[in-house]
């Protein structure tokens, strides 16, 4: 099957004591696993990015949004608990990962942050809800065991989070086609640093390929499958089974919903339950159904106010420039945020300022100069007339002030 052609169009570990322990246990091959594999309650949801074109006007939805999608889609199969995959890191480019929260002052390498948390505010309304929620990274070159640490160090107060999960297609990125693939001893090391943390947590590895996934290690590992570009449902069927037998032994999921599918699922009256059916008749060892974020709110649509998104984000928010590098332009997207105001829109707004300045400090150009009321903004820059080199962008909105850094090459 091809490659996550729709995912790739955005394009977008080290050793504990514990684990050294595990290893002479176990020995490298890590046959015996880390905890029995004990099945957990079935679950179905939703997967959820923040990657913006992939909801209406470009708004990321509500709390409330995702409980009823996770609900709804968890209603439609026996015994099923609402979940979600909830994705905290996006790969960037050049084996950088960003999250999507403030760093602890450290520095990391090929580890970006953002100033604001966009997950907190989610989280706990999870755990008010009762949606299983599963925070996945993106890794790029990122040290796995700093990237489990930043997550789970953060948000296990949650009772909502069960586990954490790497998306393998972005492992090594920058440097391997499809992602580099997990050696038995790389899967021991993750899945021990993760039950640290919690021995109930559990570690999910994600790709569309088997051969990705460590050889023979499964310890109390979650398969998860998210292939597309099928002709047909009988073809998702297949494939998915194959990938349920080769982890026989262990818990498997599926993501699917993908738009480039969406030629024969529309053709369905109920399009998440005539799949995840077929999927949990066919894979006895299926105990995860994902519903993907591009197309979600097709199949789910909001069914509240509560549920539709406002105009206006819930926090201030500088984005990295895009491209970066580029040549000789690109673009900015920044943040103001405002309240939800009866109806579902926003309120709010500040004076903003958005400008341009070389690396000795000197001002070069102003971008924005003007109020902008509380919404999602996106702001073109054409660097034709000035050379190659590092610039700075800082954004000034009522008492944000925040510079970030990026490099026009021609």
């Amino acid at each position: 099957m091809n490659p996550k052609t729709a995912h790739q169009s955005f394009m977008r570990s080290g050793f504990t004591l514990l684990t050294l322990g595990l290893m002479l246990m176990t020995g490298v091959q890590g046959q015996t696993s880390l905890t029995s594999a004990v099945s957990p309650s079935f679950v179905a949801g939703f997967r959820a990015s923040r990657i913006l074109n992939n909801y209406p006007n470009r708004q990321f939805p509500s709390p409330e949004y995702w409980i009823s999608a996770g609900q709804r889609m968890a209603q439609k199969f026996s015994g099923a608990s609402p979940a979600g995959i909830w994705i905290v890191s996006l790969y960037q480019d050049n084996g950088v990962t960003q999250m999507n929260f403030p760093g602890n002052g450290t520095s990391y390498p090929y580890i970006q942050f953002i100033s604001t948390d966009q997950n907190e505010v989610y989280l706990s309304r999870f755990d008010s809800a009762g949606v299983n929620i599963w925070l996945q990274v993106e890794p790029g070159a990122a040290s796995m065991d700093t990237l489990i640490t930043l997550v789970l160090g953060r948000y296990k107060q949650h009772p909502c989070v069960k586990g954490f999960g790497v998306d393998v297609e972005w492992f090594y990125a920058n440097t391997s086609s499809g992602g580099r693939r997990v050696t038995d001893a790389e899967a021991l090391a993750w899945e021990a640093r993760v039950k640290s943390f919690d021995p109930a947590y559990s570690l999910f590895l994600k790709h569309y390929a088997t051969s990705w996934m460590p050889p023979t290690y499964r310890g109390s590992i979650l398969f998860v499958d998210d292939s597309q570009q099928f002709p047909s449902l009988n073809s998702m069927v297949s494939e998915f089974k194959a990938w349920g037998s080769k982890f026989s032994q262990n818990n498997v999921a599926f993501q699917f919903g993908y738009k480039i599918d969406t030629t024969w699922w529309k053709q369905y009256a109920d399009p998440p339950l005539t799949i995840g059916s077929a999927l949990r008749s066919a894979v006895p060892n299926c105990t995860g159904l994902f519903w993907v974020d591009f197309t979600i709110t097709t199949v789910f649509p909001p069914t509240s106010v509560q549920e539709t998104p406002f105009d206006g984000p819930l926090t201030f928010e500088l984005s990295q420039n895009y491209p970066n590098p580029f040549n000789p332009t690109t673009s900015f997207e920044f943040r103001i945020p405002g309240f939800p105001a009866k109806g579902g829109s926003a309120s709010g707004g500040e004076f903003v300022t958005l400008k341009i300045y070389d690396v000795l400090g000197r001002e070069i150009a102003t971008l924005v100069n003007e109020a902008r009321p509380a919404g999602v903004y996106n702001v073109r820059w054409d660097a034709s007339s000035f050379s190659s080199g590092v610039y700075f962008y800082r954004l000034h909105a009522g008492d944000f002030v925040e510079t970030k850094t990026m490099v026009l090459m021609k």
